[in-house]
C-alpha cells in the first residue's frame, strides 16, 4: 500500500472506484464493531452523524471521535470501535466504503492509522454524504454521481490538511508557495525575498513541502496544463499555448514540454488526436 498523505492528495490524480454506503444504528448492535483478525477490504469513511465514539487498530493506536465528527480509515487495517451517545433508532452514523488507487492501478492510502480527517461536518457535507446513503437505497446506482461526492469529501479533507500544513511548519514559506501554485513569473529569488528567507532556505523547505524543487514545481504544474490546453476545444497553436504559460517563446516550450512528457507538443497534439478517434498510437 503506497501512502499518499492527504495534503498531498490535493495536487495528485487518483481514482476512485466500487462505492458504497448506508446509514447505521448501533444501539441495536451492541455499540461494538469488531473487524480485528478481518483485515478491512476497502477504505472506510465513517460520519459520526449522532453519536461519539473510540477507535483503536491493532497497533493500539486510539483515537476519541465526536459527534459530527468524520473518521478515516484505510484499506487493509483491523480495528475496533466502541459507539457512544446512541440512541435506540434512527441514524448513529453513516458510512461509506470505497477503492482508491493511483494512475497505474495500486493501492493508496492517505494514512495506515485510524484518523480524524475532518472535526466538524459543514452542513454541505453531511447533506451530501446522505445523498450518497439514499442514492443506495435504489436499485440501480448513478456510480458517477456517488464516487463525485466522494472526490469532493475527499477533495474538502486534503485542502483541510493542506492549509494546516502550510500555516504549521511551512508557515514563513506560505506566500512563496502560493506565488508557485498560482504559476508567478516571479524569480526564485524575488519569492525567497518576498518570504523573508533567504533563497537557500526557500529552495531546502519547499523542496520539503512538494517533494521537488521550486523550478521543477512550476514547470511541471505548467506543462499539465498545457496538455490540457494543447487537447481543448479551443484549439490553441503550439505558440498561443507557450504565450498562455509565460514561456519566452516557442523554442523554449518545446524543449521543456519534451524534457517533461518526452515529445514534442505537436507529436502529444497528433497522439492525442489518434487516441480520440480510437486508432492504436
Amino acid at each position: 500500500m503506497k501512502v499518499i498523505p492527504f495534503e498531498t492528495l490535493y495536487s495528485t490524480e487518483f481514482f476512485i472506484s466500487e462505492p458504497m454506503s448506508k446509514p447505521q444504528n448501533w444501539a441495536t448492535r451492541g455499540n461494538i464493531y469488531n473487524a480485528i483478525g478481518k483485515p478491512k477490504v476497502s477504505h472506510t469513511l465513517l460520519w459520526f452523524k449522532n453519536c461519539s465514539g473510540v477507535i483503536t487498530d491493532s497497533q493500539k493506536n486510539v483515537i476519541t471521535v465526536e459527534k459530527n465528527q468524520l473518521a478515516y480509515m484505510a484499506k487493509g487495517i483491523e480495528y475496533v470501535v466502541e459507539f457512544k451517545d446512541t440512541a435506540p433508532e434512527g441514524e448513529d452514523t453513516v458510512v461509506i466504503h470505497f477503492q482508491m488507487t493511483d494512475k497505474s492501478g495500486h493501492d493508496i492510502a492517505p494514512t495506515l492509522t485510524p484518523v480524524v480527517c475532518i472535526k466538524k461536518v459543514e452542513p454541505s457535507i453531511g447533506l451530501a454524504i446522505d445523498m450518497l446513503a439514499e442514492e443506495f437505497r435504489k436499485n440501480v446506482v448513478c456510480t458517477p454521481e456517488v464516487c463525485s461526492v466522494i472526490y469532493k469529501i475527499l477533495a474538502e479533507i486534503a485542502r483541510k490538511q493542506k492549509r494546516r500544513s502550510t500555516k504549521n511548519k511551512f508557515a514563513c514559506i506560505r506566500t512563496g508557495i502560493e506565488l508557485l501554485e498560482q504559476d508567478s513569473d516571479m524569480s526564485i529569488s524575488d519569492i525567497a525575498r518576498a518570504c523573508g528567507v533567504s533563497e537557500c532556505y526557500f529552495r531546502r523547505l519547499f523542496r520539503e513541502y512538494s517533494g521537488e524543487n521550486p523550478i521543477d514545481f512550476r514547470q511541471h504544474h505548467r506543462i499539465e496544463r498545457a496538455k490540457q490546453l494543447l487537447l481543448s476545444d479551443e484549439q490553441l497553436s503550439v505558440g498561443e499555448v507557450a504565450t498562455e504559460l509565460h514561456f519566452a517563446d516557442i523554442y523554449h516550450f518545446s524543449k521543456t514540454f519534451k524534457k517533461y512528457v518526452g515529445q514534442s507538443p505537436s507529436a502529444f497534439v497528433s497522439a492525442g488526436k489518434y487516441s480520440l478517434e480510437g486508432k492504436e498510437i
